[in-house]
């Protein structure tokens, strides 16, 4: 039996630009051919239900300006302990090809199941090929054959810590069709995240007026216009309906943390408050740039800014993937046709953001605290030697005169952890998109009242992402090479830090 699976796509990508210069034809080929590897022969999850990352380190490396050999040793780290694509029983480490062919009339009679993973690669592959790319993508996670009775395309795809949605991220963003087809096959796997939580479940809410939740718990009627994802996120914050399970328990699983949380009324709240953030069916390119603009600074505050004055800096493994998701948003929004899909994008995607806050113990923005993080991070102990040939005042000076950004890069490209790469890849595109946006101008940081939304939130401006991009690095270690660096690596947090008694125990 032969252990890879050809799909008969081409393996080439392409992307009109880089985010960050350094690659060359070489890595292009050399990413090409190690993606072709990973696809053909690794099946999506590994392990106790990890989720295979290679090939989203290997692009985002790509993307940063990774050379060539740092890329083979990415390669060559990552692909131990991968399952074969043909795993039919994970736990077991059973490899068996599954004799079943799966057609356009019994496609949705296999979901759910890993088995099947090889063959729904084969599946969306001629679906790529017969419809094309991107309405590929749009039928088969957004259209109402792919969501009737139990399919639940759509919450498969943002299920498993949203890693279908970055797939497909991926594919869109590097032009990959044969990644299309890989990430339809790895939604068709993933179980579908909690069906009744979002906007268009049977069990909704009706969609009337909006109503805002005061903090003495007063309800009043106001405008779904009104309303930022830093105003929901402040009502999420003021509803009782969403206090966390309590006791708090340390050791709780995922998975046992949602059971706890997903009852009936904090799932009617879920879906309640993803309404407020309303999407016109006949939103402007404006309109969802709006948005996906509003997405990135929500997304960098519940990574960098949720931690506590005075204590060591914590970053959730979960709300980290709630970033590193959010740089697709924008792609993934506009390879879709028409306003009804990319409203059905942005509730999911806005759906499982409140859920995971809700798992991770509510844990609270605090914008004056990212706000004194440095926006000019460096390793400390780094030497700055006198510089009498340049401009300006570097060596004495840093803060004001050096771009940051290059020093990050050095010690985030040879991190280990895929994760780290691509939680600086999304701050780093932040930083490029919004950067420039001025304290008082951050969508939603004032209320139509004139008020804050969050306390300090006036003060937020676009060097949010380089702030946390320094978070990013103090946490997980300054790696690379040159003074300063050479740090072991770092650990992300899974306490659940919204929990006051997930702080109790000192640094």
């Amino acid at each position: 039996m032969a252990d890879t699976l050809p799909t008969g796509l081409p393996s080439t990508i392409h992307k009109d630009a880089l985010t960050v210069s350094g690659a060359s034809s070489h890595s292009k080929a050399l990413v090409e051919r190690l993606l072709e590897q990973d696809r053909e022969s690794n099946h999506c999850f590994y392990g106790p239900g990890f989720h295979n990352h290679l090939s989203h380190h290997l692009l985002a490396a790509y993307d940063l300006g990774a050379p060539s050999s740092l890329i083979q040793a990415i390669y060559d780290e990552e692909k131990h302990g991968l399952n074969s694509v043909f795993t039919a029983d994970r736990p077991n480490k059973t490899v068996e090809r599954q004799n079943l062919h799966i057609g356009v009339d019994t496609w949705t009679h296999y979901l759910g199941q890993e088995k099947y993973y090889a063959n729904y690669l084969e599946f969306f592959s001629d679906e790529v090929r017969r419809l094309g790319p991107k309405p590929a993508y749009q039928h088969y996670v957004f259209s109402e054959d792919a969501n009737i009775g139990k399919a639940h395309m759509t919450e498969r795809f943002v299920g498993g810590a949203l890693h279908p949605l970055i797939q497909m991220g991926y594919a869109i963003e590097f032009g990959s069709d044969v990644m299309i087809a890989q990430a339809l096959a790895q939604t068709a796997v993933h179980e579908a995240f909690e069906p009744g939580l979002f906007p268009w479940s049977s069990e909704s809410v009706d969609d009337g007026p909006a109503v805002d939740i005061s903090a003495n718990g007063q309800r009043a009627a106001t405008s779904k216009d009104e309303h930022t994802l830093l105003s929901i996120l402040r009502e999420t914050y003021r509803s009782d309906i969403m206090t966390p399970v309590l006791p708090y328990d340390p050791d709780a699983l995922l998975s046992a943390r949602r059971k706890a949380a997903f009852t009936p009324a904090r799932v009617s709240e879920i879906r309640r408050l993803t309404m407020l953030w309303h999407l016109s069916a006949f939103a402007t390119p404006a309109q969802l740039a709006q948005k996906t603009e509003e997405l990135f600074f929500v997304a960098a505050l519940l990574f960098a800014g949720v931690g506590r004055p005075g204590r060591k800096e914590r970053l959730d493994f979960f709300l980290m993937h709630v970033l590193t998701s959010t740089v697709f948003v924008p792609n993934l929004v506009g390879a879709l046709d028409g306003a009804t899909a990319q409203k059905r994008l942005l509730e999911a995607v806005l759906s499982v953001v409140l859920a995971y806050v809700l798992l991770r113990g509510r844990p609270r923005i605090d914008c004056e605290l990212i706000m004194s993080y440095t926006a000019s991070p460096r390793p400390d102990g780094a030497q700055l030697i006198p510089t009498p040939g340049a401009l300006g005042e570097p060596a004495t000076k840093p803060d004001e005169y050096i771009n940051p950004w290059p020093t990050l890069l050095a010690h985030v490209l040879p991190a280990r952890d895929a994760h780290t790469l691509k939680a600086l890849r999304t701050l780093y595109v932040g930083a490029q998109r919004y950067g420039t946006i001025p304290a008082g101008a951050v969508r939603g940081a004032v209320d139509s009242r004139g008020e804050e939304t969050h306390a300090g939130a006036k003060r937020l401006d676009g060097s949010v992402f380089v702030r946390a991009a320094g978070a990013l690095v103090r946490v997980m270690g300054w790696v690379g090479p040159g003074e300063g660096g050479g740090q072991k690596e770092g650990s992300w947090d899974r306490s659940a830090l919204g929990w006051d008694e997930a702080w109790d125990e000192e640094d």
